[in-house]
């Protein structure tokens, strides 16, 4: 083998390495994020749509709502707000059986924070986020000037 022989093989195998440590820095760049991750944000928020209009929740019932966009590095997610207006005959603890199936169904964490006005909150969320809130408000609050 001459020796020009000799710098082309050298030049071939160095360029298959750095080929490959290419390749490697390339997929853990564009690693896939597990859909679950992404998108249990959305699928709570449809399943409390779904109790709410089971429950006979209306549009009307519903007195404030938005959505925050939160990001991390590599994540992010939606977490949803909703005031919810209850009827005469409903006490703060009509969702609450549930919102609780919702949390333990989509495995994240349910808390239950009674407010000073009357209202009751329910969050739902994991350890390092939060996915959505919701308050329920009794008629007798909102007769006392429940502040939207």
């Amino acid at each position: 083998m001459s020796s020009k022989e000799k710098k082309e093989s050298l030049w071939v195998k160095l360029y298959i390495i750095m080929l490959f440590f290419c390749g490697i820095a390339i997929w853990f760049c564009v690693q896939p994020i597990k859909k679950q991750e992404i998108s249990i944000d959305i699928f709570i928020e449809k399943r409390i749509a779904e109790t709410l209009i089971k429950r006979g929740a209306t549009q009307d019932d519903i007195l404030k709502q938005y959505v925050r966009e939160r990001k991390v590095i590599g994540a992010k997610w939606n977490e949803f707000y909703k005031v919810i207006k209850l009827k005469p005959n409903q006490s703060v603890e009509f969702f609450q059986e549930d919102f609780r199936k919702i949390a333990r169904d989509m495995k994240v964490g349910l808390s239950k924070l009674d407010n000073i006005d009357g209202s009751t909150t329910y969050r739902f969320y994991s350890p390092d986020r939060t996915y959505s809130n919701i308050t329920v408000v009794p008629v007798k609050s909102l007769k006392n000037g429940y502040k939207k």
